[in-house]
């Protein structure tokens, strides 16, 4: 008897699961500056409410935002579990697996064997661990300027990446993306540091991606703008992974999907001949 295949969590579906959203600007302004920053920001902000408004009402406020914290805090700290499941986070232990790029499900589960037709039905996973290879890229942005993600061609820099990611997301399958995660360094005192964690099948993948026109044009933009006209204040970096099959392990432990388990793959179904 063949051994079983690994158990999704997450059943095929015909459409893909939505991207968390970022930060967006909140995130951007907070990240931009140290916190001595923001808190003087802050003090300023209240100021100028005890210029405007009446004394009695300057405070207003700032108590509705404590308060409004202190009662969703004293809530989520009570019904844990709810806020963990709003939160995605999946209970155990999980393991983030890149599936076959086909599968057929007319036979037994977890063995080959003949299903309908005669043909042999193959799982969308295999029975052991890291089966399939992968592909890593790291793609960054740093910001080298006082002002941060506020400063002189940040905004254009970020255009340039969000457009990267969206037309990298909405063509995975051609370029076998298997997803990517966002994150902030926090190496300096403002995390002025943007890192995204992409997943490729396969190397080719990862090649027509940087050889594309829209991946072209953002560094064609860099070399035109930062390169020639000295805006040595906004820094690019990447780095890229071939990792062959059974040379890497992922785990997570009450995590929300995250990293390769949070990624997204176009799977063919033999049986029914549609890509899920």
């Amino acid at each position: 008897m063949a051994p079983a295949s690994i158990k999704p969590i997450f059943p095929p579906a015909k459409e893909h699961y939505p991207h968390p959203p970022t930060g967006g600007l909140a995130s951007l302004f907070k990240d931009s500056f140290s916190l001595p920053t923001l808190l003087a920001l802050g003090g300023l902000a209240q100021a100028v409410l005890s210029l405007v408004l009446p004394a009695r009402y300057a405070l207003l406020p700032l108590l509705f935002v404590l308060l409004r914290t202190v009662v969703l805090t004293v809530r989520d700290a009570n019904s844990l579990p709810a806020y963990t499941a709003r939160l995605g986070v999946i209970p155990g232990r999980t393991s983030g697996q890149v599936p076959n790029p086909s599968y057929d499900p007319r036979g037994p589960e977890g063995k080959e064997g003949e299903g309908e037709g005669g043909r042999w039905a193959t799982p969308a996973f295999g029975p052991a661990p890291a089966e399939q290879g992968v592909v890593v890229l790291h793609l960054g942005a740093r910001f080298n300027h006082p002002l941060g993600g506020l400063g002189p061609g940040a905004k254009e820099l970020g255009d340039q990446f969000e457009a990267c990611n969206k037309d990298l997301l909405a063509r995975a399958g051609e370029f076998g993306c298997l997803g990517m995660t966002s994150y902030r360094g926090d190496g300096a005192e403002a995390r002025n540091t943007l890192l995204s964690v992409y997943y490729f099948r396969d190397l080719e993948g990862l090649n027509r991606f940087a050889h594309d026109a829209v991946h072209r044009r953002a560094w064609d933009w860099y070399h035109r703008e930062c390169v020639k006209r000295g805006g040595s204040h906004l820094g690019i970096f990447h780095e890229a992974f071939v990792v062959p099959a059974g040379a890497y392990e992922t785990l997570y432990v009450n995590m929300p999907p995250t990293l390769l388990g949070a990624g997204q793959a176009h799977v063919r179904n033999e049986a029914t001949g549609e890509v899920e």
